[in-house]
């Protein structure tokens, strides 16, 4: 209790402070008192991008079809997965002043989700301040928590692993799948929860309750499958082959594989240049197999990562937690805001599924891993870009941070996961030690 008691004063002083530095700013700019030119105006454009979209939809444009956007970007595909799209639509009530109102309806989101989170647990028996922490790591990444929806997507897959551990599957594939219409970045973290709820229970064979397995995982994607296919009807074919525009990207100057193949510089050379999508991106004769290395290396971990965590079956948080780490350090195209999605349920699984030694170690490397990252984005942005020492560094810094940090979602020594009575009395399974 003296450990948790320790945590919710350190998160008391700190979040005060992070959420004005992340807020105060891009808020101010988004009302015009600063111009969009400042630092923190790097973080605004893909709002503006999402406000032309909106007006797009309700000018009747075919969604998704050529030229769906409004001017001036009607020539960019909207690359962006169906809830984002209709995430995009209320702050037009704002008319002029559109990012600020997009802004505005994410803190409402946000809280509203953070409260939903808080209430689970609860409901569950979780004393550790799940909610006040991660609203410190969200804000702790900066102006993105405003700007971009990733956010959203993290509370959702920490839902998930709240429903794993209560063992409502078809409620975890749910919010998973969902998560994934919103941005299609974690749907890596669907390999974890459906594995999860197909594997057996202690003492089970694969095949006895697999089809009431499989009905779960099948009642669960229905919702994403639903929208899914009204969006695809409705845009005449065109929503997968939206999605199809934003796989073919370069290796981004963020990423890990770009961080060695800097790192390779003076043997090989490197350069940064304006790929798809407005994404800085490296280039140099060593790119390519460094990326295609360390693709190769986070396809085994993710995998073997799902296979372990459900075959232990009582770590789900970690699990999630572990993949979208893996997938953040190892996938070529990592910008700032994809790492909003894992700071939920990476508090979660710190502050339920490891002794607090631990969580403290997990919880501190995911505040600096946050705090790097809005140093780097949006105040460095254009040093990182030049492959200038400084921004370099501190991405590597970073990047290395993350790829320490899903190594010891695995290795650092759990401790027990707190259940609430209702539920060791219903699953005496649970309750044994792993």
């Amino acid at each position: 209790m003296n450990q948790t008691s320790a945590v919710v004063r350190a998160v008391r002083l700190l979040i005060l402070p992070l959420t004005a530095v992340a807020l105060v700013p891009v808020l101010l700019t988004e009302l015009h008192f600063f111009s969009i030119h400042d630092l923190v105006g790097a973080t605004i454009p893909d709002t503006i991008f999402f406000g032309h979209a909106a007006q797009g939809l309700m000018q009747g444009h075919l969604p998704y079809g050529p030229h769906f956007v409004a001017a001036p970007d009607r020539r960019v595909v909207f690359v962006y997965p169906p809830l984002s799209l209709l995430l995009a639509v209320p702050p037009l009530l704002a008319g002029a002043e559109y990012s600020f109102g997009f802004a505005v309806e994410l803190v409402v989101l946000l809280v509203a989700g953070l409260w939903l989170l808080g209430s689970a647990c609860r409901r569950m028996g979780i004393s550790f301040p799940v909610v006040l922490t991660s609203a410190l790591l969200l804000v702790a990444l900066g102006p993105v928590v405003v700007t971009r929806v990733d956010g959203l997507q993290g509370l959702a897959l920490a839902g998930a692993a709240l429903a794993l551990r209560s063992r409502r599957m078809a409620l975890a594939v749910a919010l998973v799948t969902l998560a994934a219409l919103v941005k299609e970045t974690v749907v890596v973290a669907a390999l974890p929860v459906v594995v999860w709820a197909l594997w057996p229970s202690e003492g089970e064979k694969w095949t006895e309750g697999l089809g009431r397995r499989a009905s779960r995982v099948g009642l669960g994607l229905v919702p994403a499958v639903l929208v899914l296919l009204t969006f695809e009807v409705w845009s005449k074919g065109n929503v997968l082959a939206a999605a199809a525009a934003s796989i073919h990207r370069g290796v981004e100057v963020e990423s890990v594989p770009a961080t060695i193949s800097y790192l390779l510089h003076p043997i090989f050379g490197a350069t940064t240049y304006l790929g798809k999508l407005a994404s800085v991106q490296v280039s140099g004769p060593q790119v390519p197999l460094v990326a295609a290395v360390v693709a190769v290396v986070g396809v085994v971990a993710l995998v073997w990562g799902a296979v372990h965590f459900a075959r232990r079956r009582r770590r789900p948080a970690s699990a999630i937690a572990f993949a979208i780490a893996v997938t953040l350090a190892t996938t070529p195209v990592l910008s700032p805001q994809y790492l909003l999605a894992l700071m939920p349920v990476l508090v979660l699984a710190a502050g339920t599924e490891f002794t607090r030694p631990r969580a403290t170690l997990l919880l501190s490397s995911g505040l600096v891993v946050a705090l790097l990252t809005q140093v780097e984005f949006p105040y460095l942005f254009a040093s990182v870009a030049a492959l200038h020492p400084v921004g370099t560094a501190v991405v590597a810094a970073r990047n290395l941070l993350l790829i320490a940090l899903a190594i010891n979602l695995v290795r650092a020594a759990p401790g027990p996961v707190a259940e609430p009575k209702a539920e060791r009395a219903r699953s005496p399974v649970a309750a044994r030690p792993a």
